[in-house]
């Protein structure tokens, strides 16, 4: 069965909380759900036009950027709260991984340790950033969203990342260990061969 385009409930989500423009949905997409949900950009305009011609979504109104472009501000409409209300009661799509450094990783020996060790490297310094910025993110939002009803939610989304990304470093500092150990055996067993060969 195709998955569905869930780009449309992102959209209807982030327009039930206040009228947005596309460049307002983008924005907002990546500063909040952007840890753990990425749209593809090219999708977002087309899928506006189909959901304004669906109903779903009202021009509220439209305005100038301070580039002088005009934007148009998008308002969800009561069939977008309904369906949006809808999909939000579905179960859960079960998600299928596609992580191509474990797939790397598994495929390893064929290029041996080093290779592998700074593909680990790699993530687990990209996990420190992105630990980083979450922290930002939850602070910012405790801060600025006290009291706010939907903080706890955003916050069951954060504690996710949160602990996603801790658990990763410590997985990353293992695998470190597992590498390092492979590359200093590697290196004693080459050691062994060139003075046997002498």
């Amino acid at each position: 069965m195709a998955r569905e385009n869930t780009c449309r409930f992102a959209v209807l989500g982030m327009l039930c909380r206040k009228p947005m423009s596309g460049y307002g949905l983008r924005r907002a997409i990546e500063q909040t759900v952007g840890h753990f949900w990425q749209e593809s950009y090219g999708n977002l305009y087309p899928t506006l036009e189909r959901m304004e011609a669906e109903g779903l979504i009202a021009l509220d109104r439209e305005e100038r950027s301070p580039g002088g472009r005009v934007r148009k501000v998008y308002r969800v409409t009561t069939e977008g709260r309904r369906v949006c209300a809808g999909w939000l009661r579905r179960p859960v799509v079960p998600h299928v991984e596609r992580n191509e450094l474990l797939l790397k990783l598994f495929f390893g020996a064929r290029v041996g340790p080093k290779d592998s060790l700074a593909h680990v490297e790699r993530s687990r310094a990209e996990a420190e950033g992105l630990l980083d910025a979450l922290r930002r993110i939850d602070e910012d939002a405790r801060r600025e969203r006290e009291g706010d009803p939907e903080l706890p939610y955003w916050h069951l989304s954060i504690r996710a990342g949160l602990l996603g990304l801790e658990a990763h470093l410590r997985w990353c500092d293992e695998a470190r260990a597992t590498l390092q150990g492979l590359a200093r055996a590697q290196a004693a067993k080459k050691k062994r061969g060139k003075q046997d060969a002498r």
